[in-house]
């Protein structure tokens, strides 16, 4: 009971204090001359697209993907990569999501830390794979290490590029 005489008494002097700012700016805001509303945007005219029923597939039926066409016999002087060698583990992630943490040298020679995308530093050294394009570590150095991409040319054929990957300054 106390607790509903409490909310009374507090809702009476609410309404009992003195607005007049409140009342001052409706009157200066009712006072402003309306401003006009903004033009209509221009409507283009619509212009029918005639169907040739025999020319285009139907819009009733669900388009059939294209079918990939054969591949073109592979030339032998051509580069080509090995496709029955096993995956390596930071081969399922894009350069961009792999970064070079700092390099190792013992007496097998200098090694990589390379920190995935999940979080797992891997030590990869000359000869390892990374990369969604079949990367192979050329070189490490101190800052950088170099290897070389297959890209399929479209024709059968790969052409290679070589790619640095670099320290990363951060975390």
């Amino acid at each position: 009971m106390r607790r509903w005489a409490a909310m009374g008494l507090l809702l009476l002097l609410t309404a009992c204090m003195d607005n007049s700012d409140l009342g001052q700016y409706v009157a200066e805001v009712k006072a402003r001359p309306a401003s006009p509303p903004d033009p209509m945007p221009e409507v283009n005219d619509y212009v029918p697209e005639p169907y040739r029923p025999g020319a285009e597939r139907s819009p009733f039926v669900e388009p059939v993907p294209e079918m990939a066409r054969p591949s073109a016999p592979t030339q032998a002087d051509c580069v080509q990569p090995d496709p029955q060698r096993p995956r390596e583990p930071l081969e399922r992630y894009s350069l961009d999501n792999l970064s070079l943490r700092g390099t190792l040298a013992d007496e097998r020679g200098i090694r990589a830390l390379v920190r995935a995308q999940d979080g797992v530093t891997h030590s990869i050294g000359v000869g390892d794979r990374l990369g969604l394009n079949q990367g192979e570590v050329l070189r490490i150095g101190p800052d950088a290490l170099v290897l070389r991409e297959y890209l399929a040319d479209g024709k059968g054929c790969w052409e290679q590029r070589e790619t640095t990957l670099e320290l990363a300054t951060t975390q």
